[in-house]
């Protein structure tokens, strides 16, 4: 039955075919060929329909390049990992607004979030810290600052005091990091 007959408008293909034997998982989300071209395919063959891609895209770079042959692309891992990847999207995909909200600003919104979680569903702030570990992705303390939100024994304390901890950590692994113009120069 042709899909306009069962009711499903959008399709989002997984570009990389999963192996059942033979790989691992891990193995799985990189051996297997990406083939973005079959999704391509799909939207010329089917335009009525809404396709997105997902799979092994990275960037905000690689969105705009499928966006000029689908209707979407999704990030897995990427925005996971890296979620200040999605802070542009609104301006550069939806036409909206920048976001001009700095991380420290986006991370004391998670607090307050934690903070109105606890008290309306008794929901741990580990519970929700732990999806928030990739928001200082490849800043200077960046680690020190995630040992903190993810430190067992700190789960006692309320989200306010661990904040203020990996806000402290950040601080100190600024200072323990001289920028190299105070470096002395070898003549």
């Amino acid at each position: 039955m042709p899909p306009r007959h069962a009711g499903c408008r959008t399709f989002i293909v997984h570009a990389r075919s999963a192996w059942l034997q033979g790989l691992s998982p891990k193995e799985n989300r990189d051996v297997p060929p990406l083939r973005y071209d079959v999704a391509y395919q799909l939207k010329r063959d089917f335009p009525h329909l809404v396709i997105a891609v997902n799979g092994g895209i990275s960037s905000n770079d690689a969105i705009a390049a499928h966006l000029q042959h689908v209707d979407g692309a999704m990030l897995g891992r990427a925005a996971y990992y890296q979620p200040l990847l999605l802070r542009e999207w609104d301006a550069r995909f939806l036409g909206g607004a920048p976001c001009t909200l700095s991380v420290d600003e986006m991370e004391a919104d998670m607090v307050r979030y934690m903070e109105r979680e606890a008290a309306e569903d008794g929901t741990p702030w580990t519970a929700i810290a732990r999806h928030m570990l990739g928001l200082r992705h490849g800043q200077r303390g960046a680690r020190a600052w995630r040992q903190v939100w993810s430190n067992a024994h700190l789960k006692h304390l309320p989200p306010t005091e661990v904040y203020a901890l990996a806000q402290q950590k950040m601080r100190e692994m600024a200072r323990d990091i001289a920028p190299l113009s105070t470096l002395p120069q070898n003549h």
